[in-house]
């Protein structure tokens, strides 16, 4: 009794083939069941698919008014910001001479006591 190495090797080939083509099925089988259960949710919810996609260039065209109109304001905001400080630059000098003056005015009045 001997193993014929060959036949053994086309035995389990041969196994291994039926093995994987019996999972290709069972895969095959279940992409099925999967496909048509989506045909028939979108099949289900067909007005509201649509009723959405017909609203979305008008929502689209929306956003992009309320974006244009944001970058707006933040460029008012921002020369808004730059005034504000140029006016706080002014008003810092303004009270460094004024600041300057009481303290001499200061001096005058404390030395004649």
């Amino acid at each position: 009794m001997y193993i014929n190495f060959p036949i053994l090797g086309n035995v389990l080939l041969i196994s291994l083939g039926i093995i994987s083509l019996v999972i290709l099925i069972i895969l095959l089988l279940k992409l099925i069941k999967t496909i048509s259960t989506v045909n028939s949710i979108l099949k289900n919810n067909e007005d509201s698919i649509d009723e959405i996609l017909s609203v979305l260039p008008k929502t689209f065209k929306n956003l992009y008014e309320v974006t244009d109109n944001i970058k707006d304001v933040t460029e008012v905001v921002v020369q808004t910001t730059a005034t504000a400080v140029g006016a706080t630059e002014s008003l810092e000098r303004y009270l460094v001479y004024i600041v300057d003056i009481l303290t001499i005015v200061k001096k005058i009045f404390t030395n004649k006591k």
